[in-house]
């Protein structure tokens, strides 16, 4: 039987598409436009990524992040009128200018005191009215340095007069200068450079840092004092690190002593103690007690840095019979040369009329640049460089 072959229907022709094909070059084109994209797409990340993880870099690498000083201040709500009053007894009542006070009769509603001490200097209470302004509140200092007093106003009302001995113009003695030179002891080489300066400078060492044993040991052979930096919680932690096996607010009572002896041993034989960073853990005083209470067991003094103006540290610490003392200049604020010198004489002015001035730096190039060019001028002021611990006092 002859077999039927299906027939297969001829093909169609394909229809041609009514697009027009894209050309060469602008295939190119729209290649290069989506590469472009994704090349600004990335930077953008990565530099979000870099703003991220630069603040949480740890103090073993050698890279700090540094907070800003007590006249910066960011984040802070409206205080109330109590919240002011606490910080001006903080400040100005149990500040470093006073030696006590006393209550005098109230008058219409204003209440009055009077301090004993010197006058607080022109810088100490620009930052203070710094920090009020900034704190969003009707608050308002005003100053009359020749009549010795300081008023405090909550929007038009006078609510506190303070009243001191008034300023003699001049004096005859000399101005003390302490230098501290922060965030010390991930480099060997830092040291011998501060060293070689013809200016006393102490160190402040970083516990857990990797040169911390070896700098103690380069120190001690020197006879040199030198401090411990503790690192503290800041305001703006987590995003903020103040470094690893730092103090935050939060942890026990038990684990804080234990935090604070491990510094101890991981820096031996400082004769002191500041804080690295600290605005949020140095503005609460249950957490500040029992820090100062082990360094007080172990004879240690302790410099409060001020990286907030609200800081309790030196109030707390004069409270409970330590050695204390406060910051008041930072003199490295900028990395730069000219800005840093400026800072150096500004100290100098501060301490012109025989007041005792704590000052704070870095271990920036520039800064050890800045007082390798000051220091013949520095010589030939009417002021004198001690260490550390011969600056703070009991109360």
């Amino acid at each position: 039987m002859p077999i039927n072959k299906k027939k297969t229907a001829p093909k169609k022709p394909r229809k041609r598409s009514k697009k027009k094909q894209l050309t060469q070059n602008m295939r190119i084109l729209l290649a290069a436009g989506f590469l472009l994209g994704f090349v600004a797409i990335c930077l953008v990340a990565l530099v979000n990524l870099r703003s991220f993880f630069l603040t949480d870099i740890p103090p073993e690498s050698g890279v700090f992040t540094y907070e800003e000083p007590a006249d910066v201040i960011h984040d802070l709500q409206a205080y109330s009128y109590a919240d002011i009053r606490e910080l001006i007894e903080n400040q100005l009542l149990n500040g470093p200018d006073s030696m006590g006070w006393r209550k005098l009769p109230q008058r219409d509603n204003v209440q009055v005191k009077q301090i004993f001490g010197d006058f607080p200097s022109t810088a100490f209470l620009a930052e203070l009215a710094d920090h009020i302004e900034q704190a969003d509140s009707h608050a308002q200092l005003k100053v009359s340095r020749k009549d010795g007093i300081i008023h405090l106003f909550w929007g038009d009302e006078l609510k506190l007069e303070l009243r001191y001995q008034i300023p003699k113009v001049t004096r005859s003695q000399q101005g003390r200068i302490a230098v501290i030179m922060d965030d010390m002891g991930s480099s060997l080489s830092t040291i011998h450079e501060l060293l070689g300066l013809h200016i006393t400078i102490t160190p402040s060492i970083l516990p857990g840092t990797s040169k911390a044993l070896a700098a103690t040991t380069l120190l001690q052979k020197e006879g040199r004092e030198y401090m411990i930096h503790i690192p503290m919680q800041p305001r703006s932690y987590p995003r903020t690190n103040p470094g690893k096996n730092a103090l935050l607010l939060g942890q026990s009572e038990n684990e804080t002593r234990r935090l604070v002896q491990s510094y101890m041993d991981g820096v031996p034989g400082a004769v002191g103690s500041n804080n690295h960073m600290g605005s949020r853990y140095t503005e609460n005083a249950a957490a500040m007690r029992i820090v100062l209470d082990e360094l007080k067991l172990r004879d240690l003094f302790f410099i409060d840095s001020r990286t907030i103006g609200n800081s309790v540290a030196f109030s707390e610490a004069r409270k409970m019979g330590l050695k204390t003392a406060t910051r008041n200049i930072f003199l490295d604020n900028e990395d730069d040369v000219t800005y840093i010198r400026q800072q150096i004489h500004k100290m100098v002015k501060l301490a012109a009329t025989n007041r005792e001035v704590i000052a704070i730096c870095h271990p920036h190039k520039e800064t050890l640049e800045a007082f390798r060019l000051e220091q013949e001028w520095l010589q030939q002021q009417a002021v004198q460089f001690y260490s550390a611990s011969e600056l703070v006092h009991i109360y």
